[in-house]
C-alpha cells in the first residue's frame, strides 16, 4: 500500500476576501503499485477542528469546510532507475468567511481563532497490483494521512 509523507498545509492571503491553501505531500509508492502503473483518485478535504483541537482524534463536530475538485493521477512514466517517491502539491482559493469555523469572538472582543487542517485520501482506481486487485470492490484505500492544523483569524 502507499504511503503519504510529510504532508503539509499553508494558508496565506490572496485577496481581501480569500487565501490560498496549499497542500503539499510526497507520495511513497510499493515497487508493485509503481511498475503495475497504479492509478489514484486523491481527495482532499479542509476541515474545521473544534475542541480539543487535535485532528488526530477528532471531537465529533469538525466540519468539512472546503473540499479541492477531486484529481486522478499517476507516477507515470515510468523510469530508469525507478522513482517510488514524487511529490504532490494542490492549491485552491477559498473564501476567508469559509474558513471561519469558530464564529465567536474572545474575551477581549478579538474574532476567535479558527484552527484547520486537510484530510488526504488516495484511492486506487486502475491498474491495481496483485494481491490488492484480488479483493472484492470496493478497494481499500490506498493511503490516506492529515497534515498539520494552521490556526488563524481569516
Amino acid at each position: 500500500m502507499s504511503r503519504i509523507l510529510n504532508p503539509i498545509l499553508t494558508i496565506e492571503d490572496h485577496s481581501p476576501t480569500t487565501v490560498k491553501v496549499r497542500v503539499k505531500y510526497t507520495v511513497g509508492q510499493f515497487p508493485p503499485e509503481y511498475f503495475a502503473g497504479t492509478v489514484y483518485l486523491e481527495e482532499i478535504q479542509l476541515i474545521g477542528d473544534d475542541a480539543p483541537h487535535n485532528p488526530a482524534t477528532p471531537s465529533g463536530s469538525d466540519i468539512v469546510v472546503a473540499v479541492y475538485p477531486s484529481l486522478y493521477f499517476s507516477n507515470h512514466p515510468i523510469v530508469i532507475p525507478p522513482r517510488f517517491y514524487f511529490e504532490r502539491e494542490r492549491v485552491l482559493i477559498v473564501a476567508k468567511s469559509a474558513l471561519n469555523e469558530d464564529p465567536g469572538f474572545t474575551a477581549l472582543g478579538l474574532k476567535a481563532p479558527d484552527e484547520i487542517f486537510a484530510r488526504i485520501t488516495l484511492k486506487y482506481v486502475a491498474n491495481v497490483p496483485l494481491p490488492i486487485a484480488a479483493l472484492p470492490l470496493p478497494y481499500p484505500d490506498a493511503a490516506a494521512a492529515q497534515t498539520n492544523t494552521v490556526q488563524g483569524t481569516w
